[in-house]
């Protein structure tokens, strides 16, 4: 039940347990502050209440209740202990002073508890005068807790102010580095570049742990960058140099004699070396999806026009809805292409016509989204799909690779957006891409 009340940010959680710290601080000051003052005030009150204490002693039970210094309304004899909800009060320092000054003027003070009621705190104690019978006494009044004035309240909360000031300063201090390093760490990330170092001048200079996590983080991602880019050269140039030798396999395999004996032959290995060439095709796509250059001012709705004519469906099995003009900034018409091309492909191949597709603008965001008509991806499922070579059951019979996914997430995360897919028993599976129409 707490955390759904517990604030996500650093620096809220900090400033909040800083106020909590003071605000324990201030109750224990101030617990203290009031037994000092109750044990520094035992020997006068003591000296004034014990005339009153010695007249009550001598009246009968139920009598007025006499003033004294100090108490609202006074003492009265009693004719027991109270009744109810009471707290034994024998531990307090101050009454322990008050015994202790009462002592050598000849009253004993017995167990003493507080109550509270609508006059303030009662305490009823059990005295004795010069070791004569004990009775019951009650008191009320602030002996034990002081009254509370404007300008203590005042006081207070100029203090909590001030403390509120300084600790937002202490905290923001602290937290500063570490939110500038968190959004130098997104700006690398999507920007595919090492994290750039800070100024020797920077007013917010992070502290040691952070500087030896800003080092961690640049050698990862260093690393990464090497790892990816020498794996997109290796299959660049495995998938270049194949296409070569795939080439000299299906011209010799169409330059075979036609005959009946080998016709079958023929039609397997250039049927074979198609499949290899698509698969090379489908390598090459991915590398570009993650090498291509964002530099571009792209209309959207001419791209998305375009892609979705070169299907070549009937109007009827595949409908486009993109407005007239919507620019992208810093994005590349041939990935956004890709994408919508492969969306596309997977709805034809692994949904239910009709496909759908809309291009609209929220915002500042562009939102294209492919529907059809079919069941979509199982529950928990695109997180798997999306990995390298993944292929769902239904989809075994059907040709491809497993990297159509793949390749869709790679683009959308190049072109820093987002990818969700829904499923509506009315409308059936729907895949949306929400894109930054800059950066």
């Amino acid at each position: 039940m707490l955390r759904r009340f517990w604030p996500d940010s650093l620096f809220t959680r900090m400033l909040l347990m800083q106020g909590v710290l003071v605000a324990v601080a201030a109750l224990i000051f101030g617990l203290l502050l009031t037994a000092e003052r109750t044990v520094l005030l035992a020997q006068p009150h003591a000296i004034l209440w014990a005339p009153v204490v010695r007249q009550i002693a001598a009246m009968p039970v139920g009598t007025a209740r006499m003033q004294a210094y100090g108490l609202t309304e006074g003492m009265r004899r009693e004719a027991g202990p109270p009744s109810g909800l009471r707290v034994p009060a024998n531990w307090a320092p101050g009454v322990r002073a008050l015994r202790d000054a009462l002592a050598p003027l000849g009253i004993t003070l017995g167990t003493v508890y507080v109550q509270w009621g609508s006059s303030g705190l009662t305490y009823t104690s059990l005295m004795q005068v010069d070791g004569g019978a004990p009775f019951w006494l009650s008191a009320s009044g602030n002996m034990l807790l002081p009254g509370w004035s404007i300008r203590m309240s005042a006081g207070l909360l100029a203090m909590l102010l001030l403390i509120v000031a300084i600790s937002r300063r202490f905290v923001r201090r602290v937290t500063r580095p570490l939110a500038r390093l968190h959004d130098r760490m997104v700006s690398s990330a999507q920007a595919g570049a090492t994290l750039t170092p800070l100024a020797a001048d920077d007013p917010w200079p992070p502290p040691p742990e952070l500087r030896a996590m800003e080092r961690a983080y640049s050698d990862l991602a260093g690393k990464l960058e090497r790892n990816e880019r020498e794996r997109a050269l290796l299959l660049a140039g495995v998938s270049h140099d194949l296409r070569s030798p795939l080439a000299r396999i299906r011209l010799a395999a169409e330059m075979l004699p036609d005959t009946p004996q080998t016709a079958d032959d023929v039609a397997a290995v250039t049927r074979n070396v198609d499949v290899a060439d698509r698969l090379i095709a489908s390598f090459l796509e991915f590398v570009r999806a993650g090498t291509q250059a964002l530099d571009e001012t792209v209309n959207a709705a001419d791209v998305v026009s375009q892609a979705v004519a070169g299907f070549g469906r009937p109007p009827g099995e595949l409908v486009a809805q993109v407005p007239e003009r919507l620019l992208m900034y810093n994005a590349s018409g041939l990935l956004l292409e890709r994408l919508v091309v492969n969306l596309v492909d997977n709805a034809l191949k692994h949904g239910a016509l009709p496909v759908r597709v809309r291009l609209a603008l929220h915002g500042d965001q562009v939102q294209l989204t492919v529907a059809d008509a079919g069941p979509g991806l199982p529950a928990g499922g695109a997180e798997r799909l999306i990995e390298a070579f993944a292929r769902g059951d239904a989809s075994r019979h059907l040709p491809g690779f497993g990297l159509g996914l793949t390749i869709i997430h790679q683009i959308v995360t190049r072109l820093r957006g987002r990818l969700q897919f829904e499923v509506n028993a009315a409308s059936g599976h729907c895949a949306m891409v929400e894109l930054p129409v800059s950066r």
